[in-house]
């Protein structure tokens, strides 16, 4: 008798437990809205809009409630440049940003009294940041601005890059990604993702953002970049997923796609569409500008291959799509190898991010 009541519950309700689930997870967003994401003694407080103006050879680094870090900056000062495998200077010399461009970029950084910057940023770094915004001179320092203020406060995502750690271990596992090595003729990249483990208790969203972001500087590291094409297959998605999501962190990560990622982000495409997805837009739409809805292409899960290859070339695709390009997993293995090399650069970008605060 008990097990029919049960049953005639759960029948009657099935059809609606999207909505359910929905309304669910508005009711997060809303508690989410209402404060501010920096937390202190538990309770939200205002972010404030400038740090004090000092310098120190240590900092602490907070990374949650009880724990701290203490790096020791003395090995890294502010004339330490990251190891690119570029030379700014050569790629003034292809004309893909000029000399004018990056001494003006330099000097504003050098007089900025905004202290989430650091006093002295590297011209590879300004060159980034330049082909970022299309050498829009004013545009490329509002992102500057932006990039480093955002890092700040969302530690969460853009700190502690280890590859040993067991989020990012379980991340790696969940996901399968990669920066597709062949570029496009106008020196475009496309980065790739698919959920590799269907399984929703194993979707951690937060070190997903973080390897996803790492992603970008190994497309960054030899060649800079002119734009970003983004594809994700959605392909063993399910409703549950949708309870993982932590609308703190999307907040966050959608505000610094939008306004201090340095790559020209030009489309996202969203391979096999769930049925759900206008729910998933629904939640998200709130952190997202026209400007990227408008970027933003849902293709159902029965595209034929030929259509495939009318809105993505088989040459940027891995052969699991009956593309030109090794496998999805042998992709994603090739890029944990470069994520494992990468460590010391990672370790190095945060420290010096972090060279102009006080304790």
């Amino acid at each position: 008798m008990v097990y029919r009541i049960k049953s005639s519950i759960f029948a009657c309700i099935q059809p609606y437990i999207a909505q359910i689930l929905l309304v669910c997870v508005f009711v997060l967003v809303f508690f989410t809205l209402l404060g501010n994401p920096i937390r202190k003694n538990g309770e939200y407080t205002p972010i404030p809009k400038h740090l004090p103006n000092f310098h120190t050879t240590t900092v602490i680094i907070k990374k949650n409630q009880s724990e701290t870090v203490k790096i020791n900056m003395e090995e890294v000062t502010a004339d330490t440049d990251l190891p690119y495998q570029f030379k700014a200077e050569d790629l003034i010399a292809e004309g893909r940003a000029s000399k004018e461009n990056v001494e003006e970029i330099r000097t504003f950084v050098s007089n900025l009294k905004d202290k989430y910057v650091p006093l002295r940023i590297q011209d590879e770094m300004i060159i980034i940041f330049l082909l970022s915004c299309a050498n829009d001179v004013e545009l490329t320092k509002t992102t500057i601005v932006n990039y480093y203020y955002l890092k700040w406060h969302g530690p969460e995502i853009y700190d502690d890059r280890q590859m040993d750690r067991p989020d990012i271990q379980l991340a790696i596992k969940t996901i399968r990604m990669s920066s597709i090595p062949v570029r496009t003729e106008e020196n475009d990249v496309y980065h790739y993702f698919n959920l590799h483990d269907s399984n929703y208790r194993n979707f951690e969203m937060i070190p997903i953002m973080k390897v996803s972001y790492m992603l970008m500087d190994i497309a960054q590291e030899k060649n800079p970049p002119s734009g970003l094409f983004v594809i994700i297959d959605m392909k063993g998605a399910s409703i549950m997923h949708m309870t993982r999501i932590k609308m703190g962190a999307i907040k966050k990560y959608l505000q610094f796609l939008q306004e201090g990622f340095p790559m020209r982000l030009k489309m996202i495409h969203i391979l096999n569409g769930v049925y759900f997805m206008d729910k998933i837009l629904a939640l998200i739409q709130v952190f997202i500008k026209s400007e990227m809805m408008h970027m933003l292409k849902i293709h159902p899960p029965n595209l034929t291959q030929e259509k495939l290859f009318e809105i993505i070339p088989k040459k940027y695709l891995p052969k699991d799509y009956g593309g030109d390009l090794p496998s999805a997993d042998e992709l994603h293995n090739a890029t944990v190898e470069l994520f494992n090399k990468k460590e010391k650069f990672w370790e190095m970008e945060e420290k010096l991010r972090k060279i102009s605060y006080k304790e």
